[in-house]
């Protein structure tokens, strides 16, 4: 399949910039067409939501679109969609309903291969309520998670297990359906951070065993926010702190205040525009980025003075490039 590089630039206005886009944690760059969804959002009928109405029909529609859209590119239910300011807030808001059933005997374990987003939320939230926080280590040799230990770490006192999907830094894609067995295995909840490998590979949160899994669309040409998902039935049993007139239905009792529906909106416009980057019959953007990522591994060494970490020959099938945005 060809791909027309002129027309696929020519929706994407900031590439008339002249600027060299290598900024990994400023997310990608966003298509006229998401911009156009939030301004018409933004600036059409809108309140809050309800149905009597357009303005307030406009906001469930908003909600709605973004609910499904992120659904189907996760593989879940779109009553399990949780939307965020960022992947930071979802994991620190998580971390502290979880707590709740946490206390001195309970362990949570997180890894050196994480993003901080997905350690300090857990450590601090251990902390306040005295669970003990255990590590998985990485092999700096390697660049891989030392599973070895994986049993010892994971044992019947573990409450949650907190893992990235691909490491932003190293771009390592630990084996999670293999830490998820276990997790599971002994009674802990697993929660992955797929800001980094959402971008890169197509997602199926089942298959992977994560019972929680947060990304960040702007890290695939969507406006700057965030999504939980999860299994219904489990965010059902979780209790957030909130304001007592506010919904207690699921996924809205995670969402404080007044959504921004017009980000929502430009979280549903940017998926179409996304599929049209490969043509009929792809449903997202991994494969043409693994093209560029296989590139992107192999030429740094036939630089002088660089290298890359990791075993050797490792394609785009096991290792995603980085960055460090959250």
């Amino acid at each position: 399949m060809s791909l027309d590089v002129a027309a696929l630039r020519a929706r994407f206005p900031s590439l008339t910039s002249g600027i060299a886009h290598f900024d990994g944690p400023g997310g990608t760059q966003t298509p006229a067409e998401v911009g156009a969804a939030i301004a018409a959002t933004l600036t059409g009928p809108l309140s809050n939501r309800g149905t009597s109405v357009a303005s307030e029909r406009n906001a469930e529609a908003a909600i709605a679109g973004f609910r499904s859209a992120m659904a189907d590119l996760l593989g879940t239910a779109p009553e399990g969609i949780v939307h965020g300011r960022s992947a930071t807030q979802l994991t620190y808001d998580l971390s502290r309903t979880l707590a709740k059933g946490w206390g001195p005997g309970d362990e949570v374990v997180v890894t050196e291969l994480d993003h901080d987003c997905n350690v300090r939320p857990w450590v601090q939230a251990a902390a306040n309520v005295g669970a003990t926080v255990r590590w998985l280590r990485l092999d700096p040799a390697t660049a891989e998670l030392d599973l070895d230990a994986l049993d010892e770490v994971v044992t019947e006192r573990t409450r949650l297990v907190a893992v990235t999907g691909a490491s932003n830094l190293l771009g390592t894609m630990p084996p999670v359906a293999r830490i998820a067995a276990r997790a599971h295995a002994v009674g802990a909840l697993v929660h992955v951070d797929g800001v980094h490998l959402t971008a890169h590979s197509h997602i199926d949160v089942t298959a992977l065993g994560a019972d929680f899994f947060v990304c960040s669309p702007y890290k695939f040409f969507g406006p700057h926010c965030a999504a939980l998902a999860a299994d219904p039935a489990l965010l059902e049993t979780l209790h957030p702190d909130k304001l007592l007139p506010s919904t207690d239905a699921v996924p809205e009792r995670f969402e404080l205040g007044t959504l921004p529906y017009e980000l929502l909106a430009g979280v549903d416009a940017h998926f179409p525009g996304e599929m049209r980057v490969l043509g009929p019959g792809t449903s997202h953007c991994p494969t043409a980025m693994q093209s560029l990522d296989i590139e992107t591994v192999h030429f740094p060494g036939e630089m002088r003075g660089q290298w890359v970490v990791g075993p050797g020959g490792r394609g785009a099938a096991e290792r995603v490039s980085g960055g460090r945005g959250r």
